[in-house]
């Protein structure tokens, strides 16, 4: 989906900033996962807790962004601004994570589709030790890691490539990207506005695409399809496809 590639150029000139002031991290996903898995009933309680990730009184931030252009995704490249886990000397840390994804050119119909498949990838990531404690469409996301996880040296390296391996699982893509952030609140609420425009095009793609005769005239999201060319076309092809049934 083209109509990212702005969102994506603000992504990566956020990282520029960060890494000219020293505060960044790169790592290569590692293709095989030697992190046990959770199992099925594999749950964080209190007494185990060690550290918390976008606690509801942190700051949080989380978003996927898609292309079907190679060039604009770093494949299997982990980046992480701030400490990494078993670095944190706090039991809580604000937590930003923002995922780049190259699709191939799924149908204009199925574009909703595949962007809820790989969102939901985020769900079947199993690594002991480590919960995703609840999710919101207030683009957040809230997780716990043991302390025995921590003990044993559990990163974001395993968890960014168990989700950039779940990632590739999603047919249709062929390389993922994620960036990690838990230098502090500021720095992720700094890219909480490129966020929310993403997430207005999610929205307007899902409503464009399940609606059967879309009022544009009194749509909330006139401004996302109005400057968006992909948007329009789809809207386009929606339209016709559903005059004829």
């Amino acid at each position: 989906m083209q109509s990212f590639q702005p969102l994506i150029k603000e992504v990566r000139e956020f990282v520029a900033r960060q890494k000219a002031q020293g505060g960044c991290r790169e790592f290569q996903a590692a293709l095989t996962i030697h992190w046990p898995p959770a199992g099925p009933r594999d749950i964080v309680l209190l007494p185990d807790l060690a550290l918390e990730l976008g606690h509801p009184e942190q700051a949080s931030l989380c978003f996927l962004m898609w292309t079907t252009e190679p060039q604009l995704v770093r494949d299997n490249t982990i980046t992480l601004i701030g400490p990494d886990i078993p670095e944190a000397t706090t039991s809580r840390l604000p937590f930003g994570k923002v995922v780049l994804t190259v699709s191939d050119a799924a149908g204009e119909e199925d574009l909703y589709e595949r962007y809820r498949q790989m969102d939901l990838t985020r769900f079947n990531i199993s690594l002991k030790g480590f919960m995703l404690r609840a999710t919101s469409q207030y683009l957040r996301e809230w997780s716990r890691i043991s302390r025995e996880a921590i003990q044993q040296g559990f990163s974001f390296k395993e968890m960014g490539s168990a989700l950039i391996r779940e990632l590739k699982t999603v047919q249709g893509v062929k390389a993922a990207e994620v960036l990690f952030i838990t230098q502090s609140s500021q720095v992720v609420d700094a890219l909480k506005e490129t966020g929310s425009k993403a997430n207005r095009m999610i929205q307007a793609l899902h409503k464009m695409t399940t609606e059967m005769e879309p009022e544009c005239g009194t749509c909330e999201f006139q401004d996302v399809c109005g400057g968006a060319r992909e948007m329009q076309a789809l809207r386009k092809t929606l339209a016709e496809r559903n005059k004829k049934k």
